[in-house]
């Protein structure tokens, strides 16, 4: 199982000064177990293609498995001997650079998903797992925040992650009760093709730099604006958020 999507990236940060901004890019999700399948002339699975994806750059980053990530933050969370597909969403290296804020792990017990992993990650390396429990009536969670994204916001409030919607992530940020940050991503299937992959090298040869350049350029704009600027704090030890 692999999967290729356009997508429409949108941010919004609320308070105390409005910002906002949108670019479309592209995504894949796959069957962790089944990566290898990915595997063609322009796309690569732990080696190097125009397209690629590393299992260094997620969970353990090291030569360990996939599933052996998921499965640990799944242990700290309280679900034991988890054995069920794990669908990865993420955006792949291009030309072998990459950076994502965030991916997703979408694990499954038969044909529904049980248990979502995000995976958050800031530019200074570091990386922070959130974890909700899903069901029949709703794909949606709120977690407290416990990790430095922004330097134009403190460790305080809650995150409400949201996937109800097909092929879309929604993340909210409140702080008593009060709307932050708006953020999602909306994924548009098309065929996983050589052609499909062509067409996207050339409209974006230069993908993960221009997502890292977004980053700063909009940190940057926060900064001319006088948003208030918090330093980086120690991370914690804890791996994992989770419901409990």
């Amino acid at each position: 199982m692999k999967k290729l999507y356009l997508a429409k990236i949108f941010h919004k940060r609320c308070n105390p000064r409005a910002n906002e901004f949108s670019y479309n890019g592209f995504y894949i999700s796959f069957d962790i177990d089944k990566a290898e399948s990915m595997n063609s002339l322009l796309f690569g699975v732990n080696r190097r293609r125009i397209f690629s994806f590393q299992n260094c750059d997620h969970g353990f980053r090291n030569s360990k498995s996939l599933r052996s990530w998921a499965n640990h933050i799944l242990n700290l969370s309280g679900v034991s001997d988890y054995k069920g597909q794990i669908v990865l969403q993420t955006f792949p290296r291009v030309f072998g650079m990459v950076f994502n804020p965030v991916s997703f792990w979408f694990c499954y017990e038969g044909n529904k998903c049980k248990y979502i992993i995000s995976e958050v990650n800031n530019t200074f390396g570091e990386t922070h797992a959130y974890l909700i429990k899903t069901n029949d009536d709703t794909k949606s969670g709120t977690l407290p925040k416990k990790f430095h994204v922004s330097p134009f916001f403190d460790i305080q409030g809650e995150y409400s992650f949201d996937f109800s919607e097909e092929n879309t992530a929604e993340i909210k940020l409140f702080n008593d009760e009060e709307l932050q940050i708006i953020t999602n991503i909306k994924g548009n299937e098309i065929e996983w093709s050589l052609l499909n992959f062509i067409k996207l090298v050339i409209k974006y040869p230069l993908y993960s730099l221009l997502i890292q350049f977004l980053i700063h350029y909009q940190a940057l704009k926060l900064y001319l604006m006088k948003n208030k600027f918090y330093s980086k704090p120690t991370k914690t030890r804890s791996e994992v958020t989770y419901e409990y």
